[in-house]
């Protein structure tokens, strides 16, 4: 990244922001902070009144583009590039007021006839979706309302009761004969094996009373929608069923029409509202600009390799008058300065999950490998299961081919996939399939065997001692890569204190585990023994000495984080061990029921339990020991991250 000023004539100045615009490589500096402390000695520029009115009435017509094209909601029509790009050029070298006048005319022929049939093709749409739910109620109740006939003085009323409660039929007709004064009469039948239809014929003049009676005591009335109220039940039938046959070919015409409209005018709206997108977004980037009396300046930063084409593109319209500098990037600034990460696709997607914690710093390393490493490597060691690890790949797989278009899904299963894989090998080398089921125990399918003097599968519950050994061993290895890390970054930003911190930790951990190694094999150096341990330990106190230098009291802290820090990765072998033993119970539970139907019903529910567990408290773990333990050495986040000034391509840049 480079940090990039810009300076020429103001009477030249929205011609360059143009180019800018176009080029879409550069990340504007907002210098209102600068401007404002004093450290540029220059005028912010201002969006005069005429700006802020263009820009405003575009951004109102843009709310109704976006409207129409709503309405038209055929994102999918096919659209000309070619004539896309004439049609942005021809529109974008509009003035203001003529582009406004060119937009609001389109708007005027089409706004108000797709608003008419967007409402109408979701009116449609809604009322087949509400008589689809009453056309099987109703067909329940019609036979039960033809045998009835009221007149002009008694109403009816449906309910539906679970034929389980059909004897509570008699009580509520003793309730609506105390209401009603006797002028009430229940009919019901059985209109399939769950459910009663009951009507229920009473005098209007009760009618206040009745319904609220049947409202607070909770029974099911069917309430015809508005256009059948006020009919007989068989009569009501009959027109749904009408009305229902009729919508589709409504829906049909309106459809078509919009269809129509849309390959119409698909082209030209999207165009619009690319055009207006970009030049109120220019005129809203005016006040990140400065200003003298006669020029302006522009600052941001952009890749190092697109500069020369920012300069070829400027001099061939400027010539000296506009000036493209390339400045230094001070330390001060490295957390103001934007951050483009690029990784290998199959990294790429820990990008999103290191976003997470934040972008790295200008000057620092990124981090999204680490992750793409050490997530996969510690959910593998913790879960270490092959049974669960096969399901989890199996979702993933699902999910991805299911969900293909669903940009979340793509991402997620991105990173999930290699994880599932490694809860697979370290199944393998646990030798775990649903915990214990291959081993001798029960099908004998796996076999021990050495290598060397290392035994497998390395079973975690017979090796309790061991395997906390390596968790904390990888703990060490870590957290030591993290300081080493740290060294790094602190030379690459010239940060001194953090230089002798983290450096001095480092000299301090080493020289510990060299004297401590010196005083384990005492025999092997002989008289030098007692010398290597001071040597060493006074080695190991110089690391402290510099570690407090770089960060004084943080020093100390940082100092004793680190070895806390190194015994928390037992987490993997604590964790990793209770899921084992776990997975093993379950095994002995359903082995002890003798019954096959039912133990395989109890694994399928407990190992289903043990999967859910897996899936989710060992992730959390994994991502804690690397944003927590590891990143907490070395990892420093940025403010942003590189987000260049580019015009649109489309509704999804936008």
């Amino acid at each position: 990244m480079a940090k990039v000023e810009i300076i020429g004539p103001k009477n030249q100045f929205f011609d360059v922001v143009s180019l800018i615009h176009d080029q879409g490589k550069l990340h504007i500096e907002d210098l209102t902070r600068k401007i404002q402390s004093g450290e540029m000695p220059v005028d912010r520029m201002e969006v005069v009144e005429k700006q802020q009115r263009d820009q405003d009435r575009m951004d109102e017509l843009l709310i109704r583009v976006r409207a129409i094209l709503k309405a038209l909601h055929r994102e999918e029509t096919p659209i000309d590039s070619a004539e896309r790009r004439k049609e942005y050029d021809r529109l974008y070298a509009m003035n203001s007021e003529d582009l406004a006048n060119e937009v609001a005319k389109v708007i005027d022929e089409v706004e108000d006839r797709t608003s008419t049939l967007a409402s109408s093709h979701t009116t449609i749409e809604s009322e087949l979706a509400l008589l689809a739910r009453y056309e099987p109620i109703l067909h329940k109740i019609q036979p039960l309302a033809k045998q009835i006939v009221t007149t002009g003085v008694y109403e009816s009323v449906a309910l539906l009761v679970e034929r389980r409660y059909k004897g509570a039929l008699e009580q509520l007709k003793t309730e609506l004969d105390k209401i009603t004064h006797k002028q009430c009469e229940i009919v019901s039948t059985d209109v399939d094996e769950d459910t009663t239809a009951v009507i229920v014929v009473f005098n209007k003049a009760y009618s206040d009373p009745l319904h609220k009676f049947l409202a607070m005591e909770n029974v099911n009335q069917i309430r015809l929608p508005s256009d059948f109220q006020g009919m007989p039940f068989d009569i009501a039938y009959d027109e749904l069923k009408t009305r229902r046959a009729n919508l589709p070919d409504e829906l049909k015409k309106v459809s078509t029409e919009l269809e129509a409209m849309s390959l119409k005018w698909q082209l030209f709206l999207t165009t619009i509202r690319d055009v207006l997108i970009d030049k109120t977004e220019e005129i809203a980037a005016i006040p990140k600009f400065g200003r003298t009396e006669y020029a302006f300046v522009v600052t941001g930063w952009m890749p190092v390799d697109e500069i020369k084409e920012l300069r070829q593109n400027i001099h061939e319209r400027w010539g000296d008058d506009v000036i493209v500098n390339q400045t230094e990037i001070l330390e001060k600034d490295f957390g103001d300065t934007p951050v483009s990460l690029k990784n290998p696709k199959v990294i790429e997607p820990f990008q999103k999950l290191l976003g997470v914690y934040g972008v790295p710093r200008y000057g620092t390393m990124d981090a999204t490998w680490m992750l793409f490493v050490f997530y996969p490597l510690f959910l593998g060691m913790i879960v270490g299961d092959a049974g669960y690890g096969l399901i989890m790949l199996g979702l993933v797989l699902w999910m991805r081919f299911k969900f293909k278009e669903n940009d979340g899904i793509k991402l997620a299963t991105s990173i999930l996939g290699p994880a599932a894989t490694s809860v697979i090998a370290f199944g393998f080398l646990y030798g775990e399939f649903f915990g214990d089921v291959l081993g001798p125990k029960y099908l004998n399918i796996i076999r021990p065997f050495s290598i060397g003097p290392v035994e497998f599968p390395f079973i975690r519950t017979h090796f309790i001692t061991q395997f906390m050994i390596i968790a904390i061993a990888v703990g060490v290895v870590q957290i030591v890569l993290g300081l080493v890390f740290g060294v790094i970054n602190a030379v690459r930003t010239k940060n001194k204190h953090h230089l002798y911190e983290k450096g001095g930790i480092l000299v301090l951990l080493g020289g510990i585990a060299i004297a401590v190694i010196i005083a384990l094999f005492a025999d092997m150096f002989g008289q030098w023994s007692t010398w290597g341990q001071l040597l060493f330990a006074g080695v190991a106190l110089a690391g402290f000495v510099y570690a407090i230098k770089g960060g004084g009291v943080m020093g100390v802290i940082e100092t004793i984080e680190s070895v806390a820090h190194m015994a928390s990765y037992i987490r993997i072998m604590a964790v990793g061990l209770a899921g084992a033993i776990f997975a093993d119970a379950i095994n002995e539970i359903v082995a002890g029921t003798g019954n096959i139907a039912v133990g395989a019903l109890i694994a399928v529910i407990l190992h289903g339990l043990g999967f859910v567990m897996a899936a989710f408290s060992p992730s959390i773990h994994a991502l804690r020991l690397n944003f927590l333990e590891f990143f907490g050495k070395f990892y420093e986040t940025g403010k942003q991250e590189y987000s260049p000034f580019t015009k649109t391509g489309g509704e999804k840049s936008a």
